[in-house]
């Protein structure tokens, strides 16, 4: 044996132990009978698990936001077939400062003959990847929505002029309007294909927190639909006296109009979108309820996913697939939750949001 192999095993050891760490990459194994997870240092910090905490299946389950939890069951789904034992996604999980950080996981299922014993596999915290991206998308996504809004409103007035212009029977200027608006359309067509073109995950979204009451702010909105929405009528209800949130006033708006949108875009046949707002725990929840096509219990969390789109919708309605994802991106970042849920009332469904109560005292 060399003079200095046990020294030169032990440098060795160090510095990949240091390269482990600089690139986030933590290695896991799970026995699947006693559900018990062995895992490097880096894995736990990757998780934003404590050195001695005992890991198991459920601790894993547990520290990924809910909103992601069916990218792991659907690829452990796949993973199961000895032809296919593999799989790879990407999660959100939060650290102790508030911060979300993104993880790769990939894992191989070991099998014993045809019987799944173990899974093996790496965790990469890939948040600083992303953030390159960040600035780009930023940029895109406060641009289009801020051009987004105005047009709205814009659009809206060409149609009430169109309107009082038909009255009067000028083809003339009739003709003009109709050209406005469908000018307009064709702004509203080419700003969203940009953002379905550019737009990409997010590790880290800048935040303008304020002091926030959701009741004006919801009354903002409604507002600001009714210019564009003449056939829906939205109602709101209040039923909490502290309606204070320190928040992005911006961002929860667009969270706000995107789910009002979503409740009169997948209501055909219906006049009426109802908006509450109420107090739950520390929490305050603001929820949307529409009595239109409703949605599955299988795709209540798939929504939240970057391009996705329900099933059987597009002859309703168009849609690129992002607006959600973008809710639930803004509603994380606010230490908050989103949910879609089937009307318990009824047909239709329930969006909502809860965000940190701004309690006195």
């Amino acid at each position: 044996m060399p003079k200095n192999f046990f020294n030169s095993a032990r440098i060795s050891e160090e510095h990949l132990a240091i390269a482990l760490a600089q690139v986030k990459l933590g290695f896991w194994e799970l026995d699947l009978e006693t559900k018990l997870i062995e895992c490097t240092d880096q894995n736990r910090v990757n998780f934003h698990l404590s050195p001695n905490e005992i890991i198991t299946e459920q601790t894993i389950i547990d520290s990924i936001l809910p909103e992601d939890r069916w990218r792991r069951e659907e690829g452990l789904k796949q993973a199961m077939n000895p032809e296919t034992p593999t799989y790879d996604f990407e999660v959100r999980v939060r650290h102790y400062d508030n911060k979300i950080h993104w993880l790769q996981v990939r894992g191989t299922v070991i099998f014993e003959q045809t019987k799944p014993v173990r899974i093996i596999g790496t965790t990469i915290d890939i948040s600083d990847k992303k953030g390159v991206e960040i600035l780009r998308d930023e940029l895109l996504n406060i641009t289009t929505h801020e051009l987004k809004s105005p047009l709205s409103v814009v659009k809206g007035y060409l149609q009430l002029l169109q309107k009082f212009i038909t009255k009067t029977g000028d083809s003339k200027h009739q003709l003009i309007a109709e050209r406005a608006i469908t000018a307009s359309g064709k702004v509203e067509r080419l700003m969203e294909e940009m953002t379905i073109g550019r737009l990409h995950d997010q590790s880290e979204m800048i935040l303008k927190k304020e002091e926030v009451n959701l009741e004006e702010l919801a009354l903002e909105v409604i507002s600001n639909t009714n210019l564009t929405s003449h056939d829906f009528e939205l109602t709101l209800s209040v039923n909490t006296e502290n309606l204070t949130v320190i928040a992005d006033r911006y961002r929860i708006a667009q969270v706000l109009t995107n789910l009002v949108n979503n409740a009169i875009k997948y209501s055909p046949g219906e006049s009426k979108v109802e908006i509450e707002i109420a107090r739950e725990n520390r929490n305050i929840k603001v929820s949307v309820i529409d009595n239109g096509i409703g949605i599955s219990e299988t795709e209540q969390t798939k929504v939240f996913e970057k391009f996705y789109r329900v099933e059987d919708t597009s002859r309703i309605a168009q849609g690129s697939g992002i607006g959600l994802f973008l809710c639930s991106e803004i509603i994380a970042h606010h230490g908050g939750e989103i949910k879609i849920e089937a009307n318990p009332k009824g047909k239709g469904t329930v969006a909502h949001f809860s965000l940190p109560l701004q309690i006195e005292g």
